[in-house]
């Protein structure tokens, strides 16, 4: 009877393991459409706004996201928009491209990277800014927030710092005083 109890209590145990072990699986999709539901989004200042336009370039296509602000007073994010080059796999070895981010018809910034076919490869990438709307980047890795190049999934991101407009209230006071 002892050697009865002994098994079953050690089933029980091993049981509740099981069910511990698969339980996260079983409830995520759940959990996770139930979040969704809710219309509960991801902050663009985290995900890099909306896509705006998609400019195709043979193998691969450059998608250009509205540009992103945080509406936060006290966040220490900087403006910036956000270009993502995919599939990344398509990219010749040298990216030299001219992006129109504003939509006129006329390039914006000129972004130069190396799209090693080493996943892990570090990546660097310069800017030049063609407006002065942006802010250029020389050899930026992952410098700040809004200032980075890195690999999400099979896409090149980069994201390019905006240049702040001038605060009305501090040319109200320029002009006040001559």
């Amino acid at each position: 009877m002892q050697r009865t109890t002994t098994v079953l209590g050690y089933a029980a145990a091993a049981l509740t393991l099981a069910a511990m072990a698969a339980l996260p699986f079983v409830l995520m999709p759940a959990l996770a459409s139930g979040v969704a539901a809710t219309g509960v989004r991801i902050d663009p200042v985290y995900g890099g706004g909306a896509p705006r336009v998609t400019i195709p370039r043979g193998a691969y296509s450059i998608t250009v996201h509205h540009p992103v602000r945080s509406p936060a007073p006290l966040t220490r994010v900087d403006p910036y928009v956000q270009l993502a080059w995919a599939p990344a796999r398509a990219l010749p070895p040298r990216v030299v491209d001219e992006v129109d981010i504003d939509g006129d018809g006329r390039p914006d910034l000129r972004a130069r990277f190396d799209a090693p076919a080493d996943s892990g490869a570090a990546l660097l990438v310069d800017v030049d800014a063609l407006t002065a709307g942006l802010q250029p980047l020389r050899r930026v890795s992952r410098g700040s927030f809004s200032a980075l190049i890195t690999r999400v999934g099979d896409a090149i991101v980069v994201r390019v710092p905006l240049r702040a407009a001038p605060r009305r209230a501090a040319i109200h006071q320029e002009v006040h005083r001559e």
